[in-house]
């Protein structure tokens, strides 16, 4: 179903004409006739589906209020060239930033652009991905007003790093990463950020290049909001600890057609079973087969691949459709040149290497979580 953006959209029963833009892109880029049905969006967590009348306009059959996340991610970051910045807002959005704050460090190389374009490569991105809200993007401002800022917010601040780090649980309203320049940062600004207790986030052994670092980094905090979510419902006994009841309740989500919400319950319980490969396949499909999230259905097949028993059943279904995702990264993302096909296999190496990582830190915090539940049922 196509998608298209509109920033106020009618209640049911109503019609609304698309933005020019938009309907240049409904009509002539995808030829879309009267009587078929489109999804649209207002980057504000509105959803609704319409259907395209005979005079060209829309009229809303059906409309709802999606909740906001309840871990906000921040992408703070210095800003890369042209062409690897246009990359990099798209899959900001396809990783759910909630916002992104150009920074300018010392050692910068580039910076500000025309804002008219980075909103449209934003609004594309929500419409490819489906993530229904459009992240803000703040003024380019120097790295001391950023921290400033997000302490001032409430807002947990991590930084890149290849140095091996435990990162931390402490409630806060929402997670940053800050992402410096190609050529690091300078060691002032490293000490000014231990000032505001950032805490470096471990991205693998190996220096990678900017919009590498950003990309991983989001995903990596994702998967650490996501555990430190189920610790808290483990520690608060409320519901079933174990990944088999999320399973269950995410199927029938899925088969209720809410795939959104279905993803969501499988990402719990990857969260609190990380050695289930049953949780990853589940996550995988629905990514990879509901949702268009090719990045996230990478990660959750190469991780049901690696938990999987010798001989089990699923593996060559799982490497077939791995394989498809990544055929379709590679066109999609490197134009298929051999050189920029050797960059995406290192890139998704990185990613592996970072997810191994977290996977460790997820292990660590349930072994804790227990402990703690343990100990809190022997004082009852």
């Amino acid at each position: 179903m196509h998608r298209v953006f509109c920033t106020d959209i009618p209640e049911p029963g109503n019609s609304v004409i698309p933005e020019s833009r938009e309907a240049e892109h409904l009509f002539k880029v995808f030829r879309a006739r009267a009587g078929e049905n489109v999804e649209l969006m207002d980057g504000k967590g509105v959803l609704a589906r319409g259907v395209i009348e005979k005079d060209k306009s829309i009229t809303v059959l059906s409309k709802q209020q999606l909740p906001e996340p309840e871990m906000k991610l921040h992408l703070c970051c210095a800003l890369p060239r042209k062409q690897k910045l246009d990359q990099l807002l798209k899959q900001a959005v396809e990783l759910g930033a909630w916002s992104i704050r150009p920074v300018f460090c010392a050692r910068s190389v580039a910076s500000g652009g025309p804002r008219e374009r980075w909103e449209l490569l934003l609004r594309e991105a929500c419409k490819q991905s489906g993530n229904p809200y459009l992240p803000e993007v703040l003024p380019e401002e120097k790295l001391p007003a950023v921290l400033e800022k997000l302490q001032r917010e409430n807002i947990k601040i991590y930084y890149g790093s290849v140095a091996p780090a435990e990162t931390g649980g402490t409630a806060a309203a929402g997670k940053a990463v800050v992402i410096g320049p190609e050529g690091g940062f300078a060691p002032e600004e490293e000490e000014m950020m231990k000032k505001y207790n950032a805490e470096p986030l471990n991205l693998g052994p190996h220096v990678l290049r900017l919009e590498t670092a950003a990309v991983c980094a989001l995903a990596v905090l994702r998967r650490l909001g996501l555990v430190i979510a189920a610790g808290m419902v483990i520690l608060s006994g409320c519901g079933d600890p174990g990944s088999e009841s999320l399973l269950t309740r995410g199927k029938r989500l899925l088969e209720s057609g809410d795939a959104s919400g279905a993803r969501d319950h499988f990402r719990k319980a990857v969260a609190v079973s990380p050695d289930d490969p049953e949780a990853f396949q589940a996550l995988a499909r629905v990514c990879d087969e509901n949702l268009n999230e090719p990045l996230e259905a990478i990660y959750a097949y190469e991780m049901f691949l690696e938990l999987l028993p010798e001989g089990a059943d699923g593996r060559a279904e799982a490497e077939a459709a791995l394989s498809g995702l990544r055929e379709r990264a590679v066109t999609k993302w490197a134009g298929g040149s051999s050189m920029e096909l050797l960059n995406l296999q290192a890139e998704c190496e990185q990613l592996r290497i970072a997810n191994s990582n977290l996977m460790r830190q997820l292990r660590k915090q349930l072994e804790d979580n227990n402990k703690l539940r343990q100990k809190i049922q022997r004082g009852r």
